[in-house]
């Protein structure tokens, strides 16, 4: 169970409008949590000031934790927080994990991209009005991991390699999208 491999787990925090700021503490809400990946939206990036987050009690994030996203598109989509230039929090709609062993969270985050997990979130996830999972329901979430470590972490080291290669492809293709589109542009 995530519960067992994770010495934290624990939702993010409920910031209203009104508690944000110009700059300060960078508030990670649900669209910068991508499939895999996080997603810098600084144009569009969210602030507390110290006082609110000393007033508020916020949990803060720290590179290296893994965030859920609790609500669709897909539901259950997670990231690791990459190093930032400032503090950080994230919204109440994500959960918060820092796992025991930095080798056991790169393979979670590999295998929270399968589709046998997203299976299990669609599984465990409930509303009537909008799908969402709560963080009880994700603590309960049980992932294969290897047994022997040696394997795990080759696991994961191949398909953090193939997911750096499709990214570099698919960078590759956005180029080419956008030089095609200069040349119709010309002709």
């Amino acid at each position: 169970k995530l519960s067992d491999l994770c010495a934290v787990i624990c939702d993010g925090d409920w910031i209203e409008s009104k508690d944000q700021s110009e700059s300060g503490i960078r508030l990670i809400q649900t669209g910068n949590v991508g499939v895999g990946q996080y997603l810098d939206k600084d144009g569009r990036a969210r602030y507390i000031n110290e006082e609110t987050f000393d007033r508020l009690h916020c949990t803060e994030i720290f590179e290296g934790d893994v965030l859920i996203s609790r609500l669709p598109d897909p539901i259950g989509r997670a990231c690791r927080v990459p190093k930032l230039s400032t503090r950080a929090i994230t919204a109440v709609d994500c959960s918060i994990l820092r796992f025991k062993d930095e080798q056991i969270a790169e393979f979670f985050l590999q295998y929270a991209t399968s589709q046998d997990y997203f299976n299990k979130i669609a599984i465990l996830a409930g509303g009537s009005t909008r799908t969402r999972i709560s963080r009880k329901e994700i603590e309960k979430l049980t992932v294969p991991v290897p047994a022997d470590k040696t394997s795990m972490v080759t696991i994961s080291g191949r398909l953090s390699l193939a997911d750096r290669g499709i990214l570099l492809l698919e960078q590759e293709l956005e180029t080419w999208q956008q030089k095609k589109k200069a040349l119709m542009q010309l002709l």
